[in-house]
């Protein structure tokens, strides 16, 4: 990314009034927290700014960014850019007709380079933190509440700083933020001290249908609709199960496979220190990292997916010297046949048994006072 780049886009955000911010279909909190970084600077220099995004609801775990409930899903007709952030291709923007002028932002090293300018720093630690830079290198003013959307898209997309791609010039923009407003300690707060009980309810469900495959090294589980309906947890609830899958010791890749209401099955992949999950999920139409990916399959139910998956996971095993050659005892196809998936998995109507329904908690404070109360 060189400082052209950089110049010529921030040009463009000056000379127009009407912007709009395009966060990733489903965002995570490096496309809120992005959006929402770029969102409050231009908001702050008197642009007509927007922040859109189709997914209906959207993420209750970032309900605490500030500028949450400033997201749109009602796209604005009369936009004179567009900024997507956090895109790895166009058709993650939600939108059916290309805007007048496109600016793409993002880190996704499969990234087209669908936009008019383009600003992708391709195998980065997030996207928020080429916005920074951005930011930074214009001479723009960071705000408390930008600064605190940009560190929580750093800090999720990097695994709590844990990944390869984690610097000590990352680290230096993270004291920028945390100078600019962005309380660590609330922030992480929000993060991961806020469960719900229908969540953790989920979560056991999840955690005792574990298995170890492919000699120990991959670590695989999934949730079905019926899962959902007996504990009232929502997807966003499973936000983390492939990481807490790869954390198992020996094992090299966490996979969870999550059963949707459309009938596809959302696919999810960490990887520990050698496999470039990325790779996995392109042959699979999807993308991501190479700690980091995913896809999904129309059409299918859990097994089948498997049976698609497995193979490809093994072919990289071998390929990084994780996984010597697989006797006929340990292939794919008979350890999948060894779960019983079909009989899990076969639909099964919803349990209507009286259940209480916890309320979510939600953020009523500013980002420098962290007071939570239920609604």
């Amino acid at each position: 990314m060189d400082d052209k780049t950089f110049r010529q886009i921030w040009k463009k955000l000056m000379e127009s009034d009407k912007i709009t911010i395009i966060p990733h279909l489903n965002p995570d909190g490096d496309a809120l927290g992005s959006g929402l970084g770029l969102y409050w600077t231009l908001k702050k220099l008197g642009k007509k700014v927007k922040i859109y995004n189709k997914t209906t609801p959207l993420p209750y775990y970032l309900d605490f960014l500030p500028g949450f409930d400033q997201i749109t899903n009602q796209y604005p007709k009369d936009t004179q850019v567009v900024v997507s952030v956090d895109c790895g291709d166009f058709d993650r923007l939600g939108i059916e007709e290309r805007p007048p002028f496109l600016i793409n932002i993002d880190h996704h090293y499969t990234n087209p380079n669908f936009g008019d300018l383009n600003l992708v720093d391709r195998g980065g630690p997030a996207t928020a933190y080429v916005v920074y830079q951005l930011l930074k290198r214009n001479r723009a003013e960071l705000t408390p509440e930008g600064a605190t959307g940009l560190y929580t898209g750093i800090l999720t997309d990097t695994g709590n700083f844990q990944y390869e791609t984690v610097t000590g010039d990352l680290f230096r923009a993270v004291a920028d933020l945390v100078d600019a407003g962005a309380n660590p300690g609330w922030i992480g707060q929000m993060l991961y001290q806020r469960d719900r009980l229908s969540r953790l309810r989920l979560l056991a469900k999840i955690l005792d249908n574990i298995r170890l495959l492919l000699n120990g090294k991959v670590a695989f589980s999934f949730a079905t609709q019926k899962m959902f309906r007996e504990t009232g947890a929502t997807k966003e609830d499973t936000e983390t199960i492939s990481s807490q899958l790869r954390n198992i010791g020996p094992v090299e890749i966490g996979l969870f496979l999550r059963e949707e209401e459309d009938g596809s099955v959302k696919v999810s992949l960490r990887s520990k220190e050698k496999v470039d999950v990325g790779k996995i999920s392109v042959k699979l139409g999807g993308g991501g990292h190479a700690r980091a990916a995913g896809a999904t399959l129309p059409n299918t139910s859990i097994e089948e997916a498997l049976k698609i998956i497995l193979p490809l996971i093994e072919k990289e095993l071998k390929a990084t010297g994780v996984l010597e050659e697989s006797t006929k005892e340990n292939s794919p196809k008979k350890e999948i046949e060894s779960l019983h998936l079909q009989q899990i998995t076969k639909p099964e109507p919803p349990d209507i048994s009286e259940k209480k329904e916890e309320s979510p908690l939600s953020v009523t404070s500013s980002p420098n006072s962290p007071t939570i109360e239920k609604v």
